[in-house]
């Protein structure tokens, strides 16, 4: 075995990580920090604490961003950052954006040929409601209740589109990654393991775009007996996530031990190549995840998940709450039903609140932002 090339190999695969930690810093200073931000930054995390929306206290963190001279587009930034945050497996990414010219080629094809599949499985999941029927059965399995919470960020206007669209991004381009690793597990040709993988990469991040459009909204489980409430965003995500990730972990070791010692079995003759390989479905995978992105989710994304939540409140009629955190008390406040009061749950400041809030000329009396 050529030690030093094991050693390149893992220094290969380890450097979108390496590289993550500078694009974090640089991150971190693009949002803000100084201590302005941060009193910003304290502000927001009392209103979110609380259990209420950013927009019943718009006011108040408008009024406490022109305080710390905050401009809006770095308020909008802390605020998305806040609600959507990004840890250094995003920032594994971004290289992608640089290289992306060198790579589009390969990743192009694969984002048209995935936008009919997505269509199919929006039919198949959201028009023929097979997703409300998985609901269902979950829900009869578990015993859990399905219920309505209002999310923290309901009815903000102020959420960077970039910020959001990259939060969104791992699954589709570790799910592209993963089908690579389980292609070459199959005693194929390499240029049939390159077809597969585009197959199940398709299959898989078309069916998993459609069900995270689906479930990104209020929808919770309540599981009484074990006293805790799970987004279905959540419930998704605890299901997708350790599949794919002990997996490609499982699946990189297995492979390198096979190129180190067998080389024969595969398509690599060393395991540098397979370290290259590996990066370059990585970033491929994350060209494709951004034309998912910007093709389907920002187009039909709140499209599909207003469907979705349509058909559980016709089949089920679950009821809306509000969860309130008050000095060290928890509560949950029911608002009515899910859909019947969409447009009026505490959207709004209330009389005294616009009554009292301050003009560019006066401070004093601003809206309070809560206690938490």
């Amino acid at each position: 075995m050529d030690a030093s090339a094991l050693l390149w190999a893992v220094g290969i695969l380890a450097l979108p990580l390496i590289a993550a930690v500078p694009v974090s810093g640089l991150f971190k200073s693009w949002l803000g920090n100084k201590a302005s931000h941060a009193r910003y930054r304290e502000a927001v995390r009392r209103v979110l604490n609380s259990g209420s929306t950013l927009r019943k206290y718009r006011a108040a963190l408008d009024e406490e961003a022109r305080i710390n001279q905050i401009d809006k587009d770095r308020q909008t930034r802390i605020e998305t950052a806040m609600l959507y945050p990004l840890n250094i497996v995003h920032f594994m990414f971004v290289p992608a954006a640089i290289l992306s010219p060198a790579i589009t080629f390969i990743a192009f094809p694969v984002g048209l040929l995935i936008y009919p599949v997505i269509t199919l499985f929006e039919m198949i999941l959201i028009r023929f409601r097979a997703l409300l029927s998985i609901l269902t059965i979950v829900k009869r399995l578990t015993d859990w209740q399905v219920i309505g919470v209002r999310p923290p960020g309901e009815g903000s206007k102020r959420l960077d589109p970039v910020l959001v669209s990259v939060h969104r991004l791992p699954t589709p381009v570790l799910l592209g990654l993963f089908a690579y690793l389980v292609a070459l597990y199959l005693p194929l040709e390499f240029q049939w393991t390159i077809i597969t993988t585009i197959l199940i990469y398709v299959i898989l991040a078309s069916f998993t775009s459609v069900l995270s459009a689906a479930v990104s909204g209020p929808l919770v489980f309540a599981a009484t007996a074990e006293r805790r409430m799970i987004t279905l965003e959540s419930y998704v995500k605890e299901r997708i996530q350790p599949i794919v990730g002990v997996g490609l972990i499982a699946l990189v070791i297995r492979q390198m031990i096979m190129v180190v010692r067998t080389p024969q079995f595969t398509p690599f003759d060393s395991p540098v190549q397979f370290s290259l390989s590996v990066i370059t479905v990585l970033y491929s995978a994350a060209i494709v995840g951004l034309v998912i992105e910007f093709a389907y989710n920002r187009r039909r994304g709140d499209f599909v998940g207003s469907e979705f939540v349509k058909a559980v409140i016709d089949d089920i009629d679950p009821e809306l709450y509000a969860y309130v955190r008050k000095g060290g008390e928890m509560s949950l406040i029911s608002l009515g039903r899910l859909g019947e009061m969409d447009e009026t749950i505490e959207d709004d400041l209330s009389f005294e609140e616009i009554a009292s809030a301050p003009s560019a000329m006066s401070v004093i009396n601003r809206p309070d932002i809560p206690e938490i």
